[in-house]
Parts: structure tokens; sequence; C-alpha cells
């Protein structure tokens, strides 16, 4: 119950991710924050709940590459959408913000794995 509830949370950070990344500059949301922290925390909480969803399943590097290509792709695809423009500088914060939060989820799955049933995942 719980991995599907981690998965159903996982994938709804994707569909966020790709919802905001491809919607016009005039309807986008403001936080207030600067651009590349935005994309940074979008995609660390992303990669925790991905990391959380299917480590040791997937390795954290494919989690991880995932994360980076699908940065990537959002940036490419915002040549389609109004006012809106890729940028390597938000390339490299999203896919910064992605290695971030699996490595999270990488040592919260090992460390309390460990502390609830004795036996650390490797």
């Amino acid at each position: 119950m719980v991995s599907m509830l981690l998965r159903l949370a996982a994938w709804g950070c994707v569909l966020t991710i790709v919802i905001l990344s491809l919607m016009p500059r005039a309807d986008y949301p403001s936080t207030g924050m600067d651009g590349h922290m935005e994309h940074l925390m979008a995609y660390a909480g992303t990669g925790v709940f991905v990391g959380l969803a299917y480590l040791p399943r997937k390795p954290a590097w494919e989690l991880f590459g995932w994360l980076a290509l699908l940065a990537g792709m959002m940036e490419l695809l915002q040549n389609l959408s109004p006012g809106r423009h890729p940028g390597v500088g938000d390339f490299a914060a999203s896919s910064t913000g992605a290695l971030v939060g699996v490595a999270i989820a990488l040592f919260a799955s090992r460390h309390v794995h460990k502390a609830f049933t004795g036996i650390g995942i490797r």
C-alpha cells in the first residue's frame, strides 16, 4: 500500500513538472523564488518521491538519468510554449535537484530500512 502511494506521489510530481514546464509564461504561477531555485526544489522533491517509490528495484543512477532526461526534454519543449524559452542554467538546476533528491531517497531507504529491520539495502 505504501509503495503504491509513493508511486502515485512520484508520478504526480512528474505530471506537475510537465504541466508547469509547458504552461505559457502569462499563466505561470509565481512563487517569488529565483527561477533556478524553483527548478532545484521541484526536481529535488520529485527525486525524493521517485527514489522512495522505485529504490532498490531500480538503481539510483537510472532514476537520476530519467529525471535529468525529463529536465532536458522540458527545457527543449519550452520552445513550443508562448513566452517560454529553454535555458542551460535551468537544466543544470533541475538536474542538480534530481541528483540531490535521489541521493536523499537512497540514504533514507538504506538507513530507515536498516533501522526498522536490522537489514541494510544495497
